[in-house]
């Protein structure tokens, strides 16, 4: 029955009339904003009967619903597969397009049609797909996994860095916000192996680009979107090697390839990029620092290496020190607040990045960890918290540069009419006694409950019908990568495979998140 009425869903209607206007829709901002079950009944009547809406915002409809966790339950559960199978198969013209009209062969005289994918409803999955990636729902970001989707954001990056040197900067950083969003996910599936993740992004193409051809770059032709380019890189870099990287790979690195590691990190380690790359360029190294010291192999680094990185923090130190001294001679008119506010903290950042590294020097690596800890990536602001009634400066961290700050993570009942939330990052949010049980569906392990009566609710009334097809997603709605023309794509780190999740020998999904 599940899978009858999952594919009648899906399926469209035969009887819908052509209408070229759809793809021409215009976006426009709504006189009031609406209910929020009329958007998602606007949205299937969008994606099942190719029904529109041209008042509505679809461009504002991230930020209408950002963080209504509730609607982006609903949205993954009820149009989650379709949204992916509208991106993934984008270019693939099968069941959703439309003949528009046909052309006759000049060699046979045969007419041939010609079929055209809707752009509204690619346009609309990109929307919903990105709000999906921004509220972090464990169960949302699991199903995109599930359908190859860090295949199809790596392969984005490979395609888009194609038309280097004219890319698509914010395209690339989105993408590569993805992967780093969708990474820890991977521990969950049984044919991906994080060692030989961490290992080909460090060994790719991609890796080799950012740091030689973006970075250094930076130096001579400072550039505000090149920057966030390079940051993005920096944090996905850090996030891969923090999450993926074998007990080995450090060592190996420290031993054999020690100057083909650090000569890129030094080279951008300098004052004459923008301040904030300066930050992100000494938590880079910090990260780096502090894994040595996680893996045991921090004793390996030379005191060449050592001395080389000293040499290249203190001149950048000195420089930063000689632009604050500048800069409090300047007139009101000649001052850039933001870009002082950042050069502050870089200068404190590399200042404590040179007393780590004498400290390393002197034969004494753990004599400085606190400082260590506090520029790198454990230690530095990522998340946007509520105001905390505690002044006490050592509460929080005393360094924050980012802009790719997030919200802490929400989750969500899945059943229609329960309101009821957990706040995964901060618990404590919940009143004593007020403690919601919540628990994953133990077939599919994408949608969660506050209870046991939640849960029988929403099977009964609508997950039977899906449950099926969100532990195994169909063919349909998994991304299949195209093969590139020259055969070596800039970035790949997964082999084309299935996405198959951790069952344990009674049939439950392996969760971690």
């Amino acid at each position: 029955m599940g899978l009858v009425s999952f594919r009648h869903v899906y399926a469209r209607t035969k009887y819908e009339e052509d209408n070229p206007a759809e793809n021409t829709a215009t976006s426009v901002v709504p006189p009031e904003e609406p209910d929020k079950d009329v958007d998602i009944e606007y949205l299937k009547e969008l994606f099942f009967h190719s029904k529109l809406r041209p008042a509505l915002d679809w461009a504002g409809l991230c930020l209408n619903k950002q963080h209504d966790f509730k609607f982006w339950a609903n949205v993954s559960h009820s149009l989650g597969l379709f949204v992916l199978k509208s991106i993934f198969n984008a270019d693939i013209p099968f069941e959703d397009s439309r003949v528009l009209r046909g052309v006759p062969s000049p060699d046979t005289g045969s007419v041939q049609s010609v079929n055209y994918i809707e752009e509204i409803k690619v346009r609309t999955s990109f929307v919903l797909l990105s709000g999906m990636l921004a509220n972090r729902i464990p169960g949302s970001l699991r199903l995109i996994v599930r359908c190859n989707g860090y295949q199809y954001f790596e392969h984005r990056v490979s395609t888009i860095m194609r038309e280097f040197p004219n890319f698509d900067v914010e395209a690339l950083c989105f993408n590569m916000n993805a992967l780093r969003t969708l990474l820890p996910f991977l521990q969950e599936c049984q044919p991906v192996k994080l060692s030989n993740i961490c290992h080909r992004f460090i060994t790719s193409a991609f890796w080799r680009l950012m740091w030689l051809e973006v970075g250094v770059h930076l130096k001579d032709n400072p550039n505000t979107q090149r920057s966030q380019l390079f940051c993005t890189f920096l944090e996905l870099a850090s996030t891969i090697c923090f999450g993926a990287r074998s007990p080995t790979l450090l060592k190996r690195l420290f031993t054999s390839c020690l100057d083909s590691l650090w000569d890129p990190i030094c080279s951008v380690l300098s004052w004459r990029v923008d301040p904030k790359v300066s930050c992100r360029v000494v938590t880079f190294i910090a990260d780096l620092l502090i894994m040595g010291h996680q893996d045991g192999c921090i004793d390996l680094l030379t005191k060449q290496c050592l001395s080389k990185l000293m040499n290249f923090a203190t001149k950048a130190h000195s420089a930063g020190e000689k632009y604050l001294d500048r800069y409090a001679t300047q007139t009101l008119d000649e001052k850039n607040e933001f870009y002082h506010h950042y050069a502050v903290i870089a200068v404190e950042m590399l200042d404590d990045l040179a007393v780590v590294l004498k400290g390393m020097l002197d034969g004494s690596p753990d004599e400085n960890m606190h400082l260590l800890y506090d520029i790198s990536s454990l230690g530095t602001a990522k998340m946007t918290l509520p105001p905390c009634e505690v002044n006490d400066n050592e509460s929080g961290p005393r360094y924050d540069y980012s802009d790719t700050r997030v919200f802490p993570r929400v989750l969500p009942c899945f059943n229609v009419g329960c309101k009821r939330v957990f706040h995964l990052d901060m618990p404590e949010l919940h009143l004593e006694g007020d403690f919601p049980d919540f628990s994953y569906c133990d077939r599919c392990g994408i949608t969660t409950y506050c209870s046991p009566e939640c849960a029988t609710s929403h099977w009964d009334s609508s997950h039977k019908d899906i449950c099926a097809f969100l532990r195994a997603p169909p063919t349909f709605a998994r991304f299949v990568p195209a093969i590139h023309e020259d055969g070596v794509p800039i970035l790949q780190t997964i082999d084309e495979c299935w996405m198959t999740p951790f069952v344990d020998d009674d049939g439950t999904l392996l969760t971690l998140f």
